[in-house]
């Protein structure tokens, strides 16, 4: 399998808005993600999901400068996928990305892997982390990534929040 150190410094995506959504370019399923069941390994949804945001990280000031010119980085506190359709070799999806919610260390946002044909493979809500990477603790924002989030969770607010955000994981009666 690849690594995904090195996919993520060769695949940079940009991002548009696609009918009022904020989403990734198009990202092409690899041979070597495909496990034995002839789909999508689970563990590289996690892998779409992370490159799919990178431009948004970019565009909130929070990509690669962010972290080569300032003592901050950002990491994952909480990451729930929810799988609802398979993807082949071959498939290709886009990223969609819409903050939740903000606070001062500290944001909540969502994503959907939505394949070219217009259906939903899967979803996912993050809860990422401002860190002091030299202390290794949880930091309150700048102030310029402090506005950029703010601003992007403004405009976001229009959008629908989907019924699975935030919805408890359990066993389906």
């Amino acid at each position: 399998m690849s690594d995904p150190s090195t996919m993520q410094k060769r695949l940079r995506l940009k991002g548009e808005m696609v009918d009022g959504r904020l989403m990734s370019e198009p990202m092409e399923l690899r041979p070597d993600w495909i496990d034995f069941n002839g789909h999508l390994n689970m563990a590289f949804y996690g892998v779409l999901f992370d490159f799919g945001c990178s431009f948004a990280f970019d565009a909130l000031g929070l990509g690669d400068r962010y972290r080569a010119e300032t003592p901050y980085t950002s990491m994952t506190a909480d990451f729930r996928i929810r799988y609802l359709r398979e993807i082949m070799l071959g498939d290709r999806v886009r990223a969609s990305f819409q903050i939740v919610k903000v606070g001062p260390k500290s944001f909540h946002f969502l994503q959907e892997l939505i394949h070219t044909d217009g259906w939903v493979s899967a979803t996912s809500e993050t809860l990422n982390l401002n860190v002091d990477a030299t202390a290794r603790r949880v930091a309150p924002y700048p102030p310029e990534q402090m506005a950029a989030l703010r601003a992007m969770e403004a405009e976001h607010r229009n959008l629908p929040l989907p019924d699975w955000v935030g919805a408890p994981l359990g066993v389906r009666a």
